[in-house]
């Protein structure tokens, strides 16, 4: 009753706002006055509200849904990637406990493996796989993030069944910029960063630093593990959850002219965190521990040649070292102490070229990456490397067609993958036999934007897309997971159907209304999951297929010249289609079936206050469905305001104190709170 209780007042609540949207003057039934004259519309874009350069997205012309949440919505926060996207419709952030823990990012019903995640055009998602855990990256160091859904634009080396996550650092504005930013929160949370940045002409530099720690011993409700048992229930701090890490990015570029430029990229990022054993134990000194270093030379040559063609191409390196570690066999099955280490060598080229009728784009992607894992535990039991090499290359043309108000872009990608797997061990610890594969496939796709009114957009995508499993998948080489060597690449299907309108007004009650929705399907065969045994011994398999169906829907309106009120709810039916039986219809784990946010926001040019509503139903833990998760119900407050050069944010999260676990048996925080200062050099 709860659960229809709620669902019926959110949809009732988008139905009148929908109203109010639709019939923007109060009427009055008892009085017959004369009608008076409304004043003019003034319809307008959605500003793309950041710095292009040739190889970024076109937001104007692209053909996907999309969310942009610029550096103006995070900026001076305390919070994390996972924390700030997994408000955004369609999106939805697994957590394994507070700040700074493995998180990953599900967009409209897909897993983590399924989303690629980008940072300024670089592939993040590698081969040792596990889903890009979204702790790991800094937003100190972030502009802005794109997220799109379903569709993949060509400018991206590799497309992806759920979608992508665009993050861009920050770039280089001419003059100096300048900040300091310290916080302090609940858990005995720190976090200190610096930026700066010049531009004085030609040459241009930024460096911008964070350090970050936190202990995460916040109070749950401790189980043991039973959950039909009450009696042994007790309220304890979380034990091993500590973790500290360090970012640092340096950037530095020169304009040769004002179409030719060059930009050097260098990014450091170290953590050390603890994992936290099955019970809690105060003994667990189970660790992981990070070290990333990313670096690229970027080249970029405009209005080339008779066809003035623009260019981009980047050539960069990724080095990823993880160390696990569990000496009493904590956390994982028996003991262990491994190293991992990932490197990845890339180029990366677009090419485009613009006319009046359309833009045609030619990307070429090339990447080698080698995984070596190793057995610290046992020196003597040598692992061999594995290796992946991929090759892609893309064409897309955007057609403007009856004066820009039709754009049709067809697409096709090719990617052809080589794998040297050669890193399994078996149950009996020693090395299992190597294979090397061959994987080539096509995937085209079709996108459409329709402007029959100024204030009116519709679209359509439809695409089909491969994904190869990833070694984590394929050997299962830490904790309680192992992996299966006769795993096939998924194949899925992707078709979504919508609009976006965009409204702005004069009148004084009502500024700015912003409408989307949009309906999805994804239908995905050889779907790879985790299934569980009962010593929750997790393995990789294919199932048959799995079809996710849903609906999405975005509203904001701004009115009274002070109040912003903001609305995301996500529908969807992620159901396996399995040859077992007793699986056949079941929801996909791991995804929940409705998520919905409401925020109000009260702005002024010197302070801002919100309040926000997030919600989360329908997510079960195993592919059985007989674990489900509770109902997720959150209520964050914040306050922000600005004394000349210096803001002040202070934030109130959970403040219901709701206990809720996104992974069983991983608690997530119950009430906290946060405040921070940054400060702006003049």
């Amino acid at each position: 009753m709860q659960n229809k209780r709620r669902k019926s007042t959110a949809i009732t609540l988008f139905a009148a706002l929908l109203f109010f949207t639709i019939f923007p003057h109060p009427l009055n039934a008892e009085t017959e006055e004369e009608p008076v004259p409304m004043d003019a519309i003034v319809v307008t874009a959605p500003r793309s509200q950041r710095s292009t350069q040739t190889g970024d997205v076109s937001l104007e012309t692209t053909t996907s849904f999309y969310t942009l949440i610029p550096r103006e919505k995070f900026e001076g926060k305390t919070d994390d990637l996972g924390e700030l996207i997994s408000k955004e419709v369609g999106v939805q952030v697994r957590q394994t406990g507070g700040l700074g823990s493995y998180s990953t990012v599900s967009l409209r019903g897909s897993s983590s493996d399924q989303v690629m995640v980008y940072l300024d055009g670089i592939l993040l998602n590698d081969a040792s796989g596990g889903g890009v855990d979204l702790s790991n990256i800094s937003l100190s160091d972030v502009e802005s993030i794109e997220i799109y859904r379903g569709m993949t634009p060509a400018v991206f080396g590799k497309s992806s069944i759920g979608g992508v996550v665009n993050i861009r650092t920050r770039r280089a504005q001419q003059g100096i910029q300048s900040t300091v930013t310290a916080g302090y929160g609940s858990f005995d949370t720190w976090n200190v960063s610096g930026f700066l940045s010049q531009k004085p002409g030609k040459w241009d530099y930024l460096i911008s630093a964070n350090y970050q720690k936190s202990k995460n011993d916040f109070t749950f409700v401790n189980d043991n593990h039973t959950q039909w048992n009450p009696n042994d229930d007790k309220e304890e701090k979380r034990h091993n959850a500590q973790f500290d890490e360090t970012d640092l990015l340096a950037k530095a570029g020169y304009d040769f002219t004002g179409d030719t430029r060059i930009d050097f990229m260098d990014q450091w990022f170290s953590k050390d965190q603890g994992l936290p054993s099955w019970d809690n134990s105060k003994l667990s000194n189970t660790s992981f521990a990070t070290d990333r270093n990313i670096a690229s030379v970027k080249f970029t040559s405009n209005d080339i040649g008779a066809y003035h063609l623009n260019t981009s191409t980047f050539l960069d390196y990724m080095r990823k070292v993880e160390t696990y570690k569990d000496l009493d066999g904590q956390v994982g099955l028996g003991r262990q102490h491994n190293r991992y280490t990932t490197d990845r060598y890339g180029g990366h080229t677009i090419v485009d070229w613009h006319t009046s009728q359309n833009t045609l784009s030619l990307m070429l992607d090339a990447q080698r990456e080698t995984y070596a894992p190793k057995d610290l535990f046992n020196p003597d039991n040598h692992i061999n490397e594995s290796s992946r090499d991929s090759l892609s290359i893309g064409l897309q043309d955007s057609v403007f067609l009856f004066q820009e108000k039709l754009t049709v872009t067809p697409l096709v990608r090719y990617t052809q993958i080589h794998d040297e797997r050669k890193s399994g061990v078996n149950s009996f610890g020693t090395l299992a036999e190597g294979s090397t594969e061959n994987d080539g496939n096509w995937n085209p796709q079709l996108g459409l934007k329709y402007r029959p009114l100024e204030w009116l957009t519709l679209k359509t995508n439809v695409g089909q897309y491969v994904r190869e499993p990833s070694f984590f998948e394929l050997f299962g080489d830490r904790g309680y997971l192992v992996g299966n060597s006769d795993l096939q690449s998924e194949k899925g299907t992707n078709f979504d159907v919508g609009f976006e309108a965009h409204w702005a007004s004069p009148n004084p009650w009502l500024q700015k209304v912003t409408l989307g929705s949009a309906f999805f399907y994804n239908s995905v065969n050889d779907l790879i999951t985790w299934v569980y045994d009962a010593r929750g011994v997790g393995r990789s398999v294919n199932i048959s297929s799995s079809l996710i169906q849903g609906v999405e829907t975005t509203l904001t309106l701004e009115f009274l010249k002070h109040l912003r009120l903001i609305g995301n709810i996500t529908f969807q039916n992620p159901v396996q289609q399995n040859e077992i039986k007793a699986f056949d219809g079941k929801i996909l784990p791991g995804r929940a079936q409705e998520s919905s946010l409401i925020r109000l926001e009260a702005f002024c040019s010197s302070a801002k206050v919100f309040a926000e509503y997030i919600t989360e139903d329908g997510l079960f833990y195993d592919t059985a469905n007989l674990l489900k998760a509770p109902n997720k119900e959150q209520v964050n407050l914040g306050l922000s305001f600005v004394i000349r050069s210096l803001t002040i944010t202070i934030e109130a999260k959970n403040v219901t104190d709701d206990r809720y676990q996104d992974f069983n048996g991983y608690p997530m925080p119950g009430r906290s709170g946060y405040i921070s200062a940054q400060y702006k050099f003049k």
